[in-house]
């Protein structure tokens, strides 16, 4: 069949021949997908302590407010689920605990988080009880383990174990 001949009989014919080159045109594309490896992998927080409170002082307990610090190097916002901590003063337990759906820190940014402790004196040392009296600077370690997620990524657990010293406050 000629594309030469009248209009009415070269329509159907040409028609095929052009359908078939676009057919074969757009089959030949041999573009691999994206590799696994390039997917985004979320990047670490990095966790601090910025300061430790005295919220309410009683006989046997004392209310802290722990003032902590996220901050994000993500180019996307991420979530804190699951965050479970334990805080030590001159190297003995002070208090822990568990939260979860905690924030949700931004893009290249910080974001910063009050927990709320009670703090039992009664097996603490007579010095560790000064010096939060008299609102010294007591050596910390914070430790734990956290669950950050952000959107259409892998969950990631990291452990933190944050270790310094700061000011007793009120």
């Amino acid at each position: 069949m000629s594309c030469s001949r009248t209009v009415f009989t070269a329509i159907p014919g040409c028609f095929f021949v052009f359908l078939l080159a676009v057919l074969a045109f757009f089959s030949c594309n041999n573009t691999p997908p994206p590799a696994a490896s390039s997917k985004m992998q979320i990047q670490e927080p990095d966790f601090s302590v910025i300061s430790i409170k005295i919220m309410q002082a009683e006989l046997v307990n004392t209310r802290l407010k722990i003032k902590l610090r996220i901050e994000n190097p993500n180019p996307f916002p991420v979530s804190l689920s699951s965050f479970n901590y334990e805080l030590y003063g001159e190297g003995r337990f002070w208090a822990g605990g568990t939260e979860k759906n905690i924030f949700t820190v931004p893009a290249s940014d910080f974001a910063e988080k009050d927990l709320f402790l009670v703090m039992n004196f009664i097996d603490m040392k007579r010095d560790l009880l000064d010096k939060v009296i008299a609102m010294e600077y007591v050596a910390y370690r914070f430790a734990g383990t956290v669950e950050i997620n952000a959107v259409e990524m892998p969950l990631l657990t990291k452990r933190f174990n944050l270790e310094g010293e700061s000011e007793v406050i009120r």
